[in-house]
């Protein structure tokens, strides 16, 4: 097997992190929180309960929903040259997806931890 599954769970716990941690830190949040920064300065304020908090608790997730929708479009276009190599190409997929859920979770966190 192609260990599939563990690259699955590891990725949903990497995911599952910054919304664990959003509602952890809400009681401590204020009530306007900073979005966006120019440079060092926070140039917008959203509230703590806003949308644009709530995607960035979801990136993650979008990232991994992205790599596993490209994983399929591009194993339908090279359909070929997928199964000449496909313990090969199983092996890099699930690698890539856990990077980038992995890396989109790091982002949510300092973007949250920055909030506080």
């Amino acid at each position: 097997m192609f260990k599939s599954r563990l690259t699955m769970l590891l990725s949903s716990a990497a995911a599952i992190v910054p919304i664990v941690l959003y509602f952890y830190l809400y009681p401590r949040m204020p009530d306007f929180v900073p979005i966006h920064y120019n440079g060092a300065t926070a140039d917008r304020f959203v509230n703590k309960w806003s949308v644009d908090v709530a995607l960035l608790c979801l990136l993650s997730w979008f990232g991994f929903g992205f790599m596993r929708l490209l994983q399929f479009l591009l194993r339908k276009i090279f359909l070929n040259s997928y199964i000449h190599n496909v313990a090969f190409i199983h092996r890099i997929w699930n690698a890539a997806t856990l990077l980038v859920t992995a890396g989109f979770a790091a982002i949510s966190v300092c973007a949250l931890l920055a909030m506080i």
